[in-house]
């Protein structure tokens, strides 16, 4: 088939009433088949059924949901969904299998050069079955994303962070590499608030594209603890307290209030139910009223749930709507004792200890009931200990812990924290890759096949770069995950032997690690570090060093139309971790009092040019549309961590 040449161009064609989500959909196929060609203007959008030549895309109402099937032929495609997300989904399949289009390349600027003409041989595919019903991302702690443009809106909310709303057209940037993913559901921000015009229109916007949508965690029935201040200040209620025991009836009456807000979106809201306190803690942190006892706490935060279930029923008129409740920290240890009941239809989440990306004791010895289903929350990105600005959970662990909860036919539900989308996109492949078959998934191969796709002959030495990349991460152990799993009220499951490390000190244990070290504050492992941690952490650097070295050599073999993101995406993220694991190594030095005064002030000048040397190269990161990229970095926060290394040397020298 002649899909397009210099004098010709293809029509697509839809349904009159096709949905918003397929015209969306429709639109970027137009726009990936103008820049393709280089023909501006053409491929134009019909809502007619006229003519034997186009691409056709139709809603069949029958087969699985979701699921789709593209037809070749040889005048025509035909691009037919079960409904209106399968239809979605079969429209970025042709794009991604027959126009070669990666489907990151939003976020990562991938796109194949232009041609003159293209012809497609004749063929059919169409969707696997799909093991995981709901397939998420909760865009957290999305420092990036939110200070990228600033034209998203301004939040109603009593914190340091999370002032800039994430402006529509950069979520819809994410929302599209979403949808080419096929993923289905989103948490489109942290401390979302729908009484709010600016983040409504993310949550409409997501809704329009076909998408699910749902409320972190910490924000039950999309009521965070600032939304409840919010609302309270702005009724004239500003001396009440948020809390369910001693203000029961005001919390009523604001989980209704947003319930009616959220109605507007119908089945397509996945609610969120639980009880917890201010920012990310347990609800007795910052409600000194809460018993003390375990018992009393989970029958609290029981009696919670089962009134926000009430309250939805009867905002909807209807029990048939879909609600989870995240078993987050101390959600672990009370659904795990038994102590935290919820009804029959609300889906338990098991998270995974976001510092070690895997389950604790509770996800593998809580009794599951025969008719619930079950889901799960999986941090490919963790602010603080965590994975945040590069890559730093290991797709053999992803692909590990979601083959257990397959097993443990524990993935009716997934949301991946995935924080700014852009610095984990491998993770987001990864992740995708791995729920079409979390059983038998083979996630070496997957990366082999994928680094292969993307850099062509270069991709089996990639592949072994990326590869290097995960070994290079310093291996801290058990002790201190065992400790923040006490700490944080978290069960900790002893493994055994992995086929990965555990513990791996990615950037944002890196981070923390070090301004602990310089803030001489008393944190679970320091102990532990100049013991142990030290060597591991010198083993590591020597690793970042030696794969710098090959990124190098390596760099002279990548085609040139990829070399933009090898930069930016292997090679820069790897200098990123070796220039982090060095200036903790100096910042360790630095504070010693035991090493001579030379020695200490050396490492710190060392530690500063580490700091320097990442910020000097990570605008590889902000060329072209990108520029700003890194205007909001204030999770992290390198210049912060740059000030913070200088003062304390000049301490030293005073």
């Amino acid at each position: 088939m002649i899909l397009f040449h210099a004098n010709q161009d293809i029509g697509i064609i839809l349904e009159k009433s096709a949905p918003e989500s397929v015209k969306m959909a429709a639109r970027d196929l137009q726009e990936n088949l103008r820049a393709i060609s280089g023909q501006e203007g053409a491929f134009a959008i019909l809502e007619t059924e006229a003519g034997e030549r186009g691409i056709f895309v139709e809603i069949t109402g029958q087969g699985e949901a979701e699921s789709y099937r593209v037809t070749v032929e040889e005048n025509r495609v035909m691009i037919e969904g079960a409904d209106a997300l399968g239809a979605v989904y079969g429209i970025y399949a042709f794009a991604t299998r027959c126009l070669k289009i990666p489907p990151i390349y939003r976020l990562t600027d991938l796109f194949p050069a232009q041609t003159e003409a293209l012809s497609l041989e004749e063929t059919s595919f169409e969707s696997a079955s799909r093991p995981v019903r709901f397939r998420g991302w909760f865009l957290n702690d999305e420092d990036l994303l939110s200070d990228y443009k600033i034209s998203g809106g301004k939040r109603y909310i009593n914190y340091p962070f999370y002032q800039n709303v994430v402006d529509v057209g950069v979520m819809d940037m994410v929302l599209e590499t979403a949808l080419r993913l096929e993923i289905n559901l989103v948490i489109p921000a942290s401390f979302m608030d729908v009484d709010n015009p600016d983040e409504e229109k993310l949550i409409d916007l997501a809704v329009r594209r076909g998408l699910y949508v749902s409320q972190h965690h910490i924000e039950p029935m999309g009521v965070s603890y600032f939304a409840a201040e919010h609302y309270m200040q702005t009724r004239g209620h500003e001396n009440e307290a948020v809390s369910f025991i001693s203000n029961r009836a005001r919390m009523e009456e604001i989980w209704r209030y947003y319930a009616k807000k959220w109605q507007k979106y119908g089945n397509q809201v996945i609610w969120q139910l639980g009880l917890r306190g201010k920012g990310d803690q347990a609800v007795w942190v910052s409600d000194p009223t809460v018993p003390v006892s375990m018992a009393d706490r989970g029958g609290i935060i029981t009696d919670a749930i089962q009134t926000q279930y009430d309250i939805v029923k009867d905002t909807l008129g209807t029990e048939e709507f879909y609600s989870t409740a995240t078993l987050w920290n101390e959600g672990s240890q009370l659904y795990g004792e038994g102590y935290l009941k919820m009804p029959e239809s609300t889906i338990p989440v098991f998270s995974d200890f976001g510092v070690d990306q895997m389950f604790g004791e509770d996800f593998f010895t809580t009794n599951r009931e025969a008719d619930r289903k079950y889901g799960i929350y999986y941090h490919a990105g963790f602010i603080d200990l965590g994975p945040h600005l590069s890559e730093g959970c290991d797709p053999r662990k992803m692909a590990y812990c979601y083959k257990a909860a397959a097993e443990q036919n524990n993935l009716y539900y997934s949301i991946l924290n995935i924080s700014n989308v852009r610095p984990l996109h491998i993770s987001a492949i990864m992740n995708a890759k791995i729920m079409e078959d979390p059983l038998h998934m083979d996630v070496d191969a997957a990366m082999l096949a994928m680094d292969r796709a993307l850099f062509g002959e270069a991709g089996e030495e990639v592949n072994g770069l990326r590869r290097s990349y995960y070994d290079a991460l310093a291996d801290f152990g058990e002790k201190p995950v065992q400790r923040l799993c006490q700490a944080w009220h978290f069960y900790f499951h002893d493994y055994g032997e992995l086929p990965f490390v555990r513990d791996t000190a990615n950037d944002g244990w890196l981070n923390r690690f070090g301004w602990h070290a310089l803030s001489g504050r008393d944190y679970e492992g320091k102990p532990l570090a100049e013991k142990e941690m030290v060597p591991a952490l010198r083993e590591s650097e020597a690793k970042w060093a030696a794969l710098c070295e090959k990124m190098e050599e390596a760099e002279k073999k990548i085609p040139a139309d990829k070399l933009a993101y090898f930069r930016q995406f292997l090679k820069f993220q790897a200098l990123y971790m070796h220039m982090l694991t060095k200036w903790n190594i100096a910042c360790m030095a630095l504070v010693d009092k035991r090493l001579p005064r030379k020695e200490r002030k050396a490492q710190g000048q060392e530690g500063i040019a580490s700091l320097e040397r990442i910020l000097k190269e990570r605008v590889v990161l902000e060329e072209g549309k990108w520029a700003n990229w890194h205007r909001g970095e204030r999770k992290l926060n390198m210049l912060a961590r740059l000030e913070q290394t200088k003062e304390k040397l000049a301490e030293l020298e005073k």
